[in-house]
């Protein structure tokens, strides 16, 4: 096929041999008595961006969401096989999932900032995890805030409220206000989708950065995106029945540019999806 010039050359060197920070072992999904995901197998490496992308319905949300237990709000769903997060269970009886979503956190599609001020927003998971002094938080929300590209613009407007900031500029405050709890998975559902070019360039030169330390994945409609900013890609695609299913994963840029499936090729190059 042919070369897709979207593919970066600085995207760092990752195999699915390098340390699995999550991984997914022969997992399905169930809604009740209709299967969202069938037999999924991945390793998602650590401090690395991992997108995963296919066509509309085929489950990439519902993946994501296995990863911090999120699908457990639904009801009558179901998860069959392995999740696990360094190498432990965690569908596990016995898990905190209130500290597995502190570990590993989540940024949805709109951004969703709190009907609070910006500094409220950043300290608010803090504060829930013990941290009470006014200088301590304050600390945090400023590290945050750095960590998200976002302290110079909003330095001086830290007692404003976080609805009166772009689109943009709350989507990083998300970003921050799930830094603050330290986490060490982020997890993306497409989190550029309500932005401009502009604002989505941004987070995009964020996620770089925040992959030094973080383990990221996120889901995308955008290949372009998933082509500049991941190491690591999984496509997916919906069987008859309309399971979701992992048609293929690897590097980024074998994927993009020697896809070993033909529905991945075709997928890529537009004949549909």
């Amino acid at each position: 096929m042919n070369n897709m010039n979207t593919v970066p050359s600085n995207n760092k060197e990752v195999t699915q041999d390098k340390f699995a920070k999550l991984k997914t072992e022969g997992v399905s999904l169930y809604y009740g008595a209709f299967q969202a995901l069938r037999n999924v197998a991945l390793d998602i490496p650590s401090c690395a961006i991992t997108a995963i992308i296919g066509p509309s319905g085929c489950g990439k949300s519902s993946l994501l969401r296995l990863f911090n237990r999120m699908n457990d709000l639904i009801p009558q769903a179901r998860v069959s096989g392995n999740v696990k997060l360094d190498g432990i269970p965690i569908y596990n009886p016995k898990i905190d999932v209130v500290e597995l979503r502190r570990r590993v956190g989540m940024v949805f599609q709109k951004p969703n900032p709190f009907p609070m001020s910006v500094f409220e927003n950043v300290a608010f998971g803090p504060r829930r995890h013990g941290s009470k002094s006014r200088f301590e938080l304050a600390e945090i929300v400023e590290k945050s805030l750095r960590h998200a590209a976002l302290w110079e613009e909003v330095n001086d407007k830290l007692e404003q409220s976080a609805l009166a900031l772009s689109g943009g500029q709350q989507q990083r405050l998300c970003i921050a206000r799930v830094l603050a709890v330290e986490p060490e998975v982020i997890l993306m559902d497409e989190p550029c989708s309500a932005l401009d070019p502009v604002a989505t360039l941004k987070i995009e030169d964020l996620m770089r950065n925040l992959a030094e330390d973080y383990t990221i994945v996120i889901v995308t409609h955008n290949m372009q995106q998933a082509a500049r900013v991941s190491d690591m890609t999984a496509f997916m695609m919906m069987e008859q029945d309309r399971a979701g299913v992992v048609v293929e994963y690897g590097p980024t840029s074998q994927l993009f540019t020697n896809p070993k499936d033909k529905r991945t090729e075709d997928y890529i190059t537009g004949r549909f999806g």
